[in-house]
């Protein structure tokens, strides 16, 4: 599940099928202005009862401590089997699509922290080269 700020979810979510084809059992949760952190929690909650099967549900958020950090964290701790982590990247998105078929929800944590750490990169670095100097 992706939770974010304005649009950010649901373009997160089509940009990986873009790239990876469709997925079952991602869904994208966005914030919009009006909410408040209770519809939030809401939707948060319908959508984890959408997608879980048992196995646990990983949730994928944009900025620790916001609004739909804090919401998740609320569900998270309230149920067992269900992890937040912040800073949802697309290169994170990506590799939990294609690694997560059998994986269980601590292998996918593991996965998802590596995934967006790697995923920054510089050119400079990638060609050996140092940064110009201001």
């Amino acid at each position: 599940m992706i939770v974010c700020h304005g649009e950010m979810a649901e373009g997160m979510l089509d940009a990986a099928r873009m790239i990876v084809g469709k997925q079952d059992g991602i869904v994208a949760v966005n914030l919009r202005e009006e909410d408040s952190v209770e519809s939030l929690m809401d939707r948060i909650a319908a959508a984890i009862e959408e997608v879980d099967h048992g196995d646990g549900v990983l949730i994928l958020v944009d900025v620790f401590g916001a609004s739909p950090f804090n919401a998740s964290a609320r569900l998270a701790v309230q149920r067992d089997q269900i992890e937040v982590i912040s800073g949802v990247s697309l290169p994170m998105l990506l590799e939990l699509a294609v690694q997560r078929e059998g994986q269980s929800l601590t292998k996918l944590v593991e996965v998802a922290r590596e995934a967006g750490m790697s995923g920054i990169r510089t050119l400079s670095e990638t060609l050996d080269k140092k940064p110009v100097e201001q």
